[in-house]
């Protein structure tokens, strides 16, 4: 059974969610690995990075999830927090020195346990190529 949805309400399916933008750099993957307590050389080390499979250092991808949570709680009123779910493939790296892009567009609106929900479908990229890309379940809110 779909949920009723009022026909300009952002949990349309077809409706984009607003595009977080977030600039990597080796300092901010530095601190990730500080609070995440990951010290991979892949993503801290350049000189080792170099002889890796990427040929410099790359983000943790849950550094990139992160954004994507950020994303999702902020437009869903930090619902997704509360009780969300996610999908996710990890399909490409995040180089020091790129811009990520996360966005989402609600495929779905519908009803579950009487209340109102959407599914989202996710995409983070760097220019053009694809970092990350999902599916999310969140409450719709009123």
């Amino acid at each position: 059974m779909s949920a009723h949805v009022a026909p300009d309400s952002p949990t349309n399916a077809g409706r984009a969610l607003p595009t977080l933008r977030r600039h990597v750099d080796q300092a901010s993957i530095d601190a990730y690995a500080e609070a995440s307590g990951d010290f991979n050389p892949i993503h801290v080390d350049p000189e080792y990075a170099k002889s890796g499979p990427f040929g410099r250092t790359i983000a943790h991808g849950l550094m990139t999830l992160a954004f994507v949570a950020q994303l999702l709680n902020t437009w869903s009123d930090d619902r997704f927090d509360e009780e969300g779910e996610i999908d996710i493939a990890f399909v490409g790296p995040l180089f020091a020195g790129e811009t990520v892009e996360v966005g989402g567009e609600v495929e779905e609106a519908f009803e579950r346990d009487g209340a109102s929900w959407v599914r989202v479908k996710l995409l983070a990229t760097a220019g053009e190529r694809r970092i990350l890309a999902g599916i999310a379940v969140l409450p719709a809110g009123s």
